[in-house]
């Protein structure tokens, strides 16, 4: 393997890396707003509601997905699902979190 080669699938495993921790960390903070809505129902406070859980949900699902495709998946279209799980959870943490 050339010294190209090896530098490319380097950047390529941090590609993938950074989109797999994006995915994790989208399915711990859905699991973290139900905990969050479980409290606020029994507290009969206000907490996150069922279109955020639904949303966050939604992408943890996505994201999950296209992450073990892209674990799968070698060359462009593996690189290509790992931007597009980047993409999906930064525009959904943005959207929800931010706006």
């Amino acid at each position: 393997m050339s010294e190209r080669t090896r530098h490319r699938a380097r950047r390529l495993g941090a590609l993938r890396g950074l989109s797999g921790v994006l995915a994790a960390g989208m399915v711990a903070l859905v699991a973290g707003l139900v905990v969050a809505w479980v409290v606020a129902l029994q507290e009969g406070s206000p907490g996150p509601g069922v279109a955020t859980l639904l949303v966050h949900a939604v992408v943890a699902v996505v994201a999950v997905l296209a992450q073990v495709f892209t674990d799968r998946t070698a060359g462009p279209w593996g690189a290509l699902a790992a931007v597009g799980v980047i993409v999906t959870v930064v525009a959904v943490l943005t959207v929800e979190w931010l706006v």
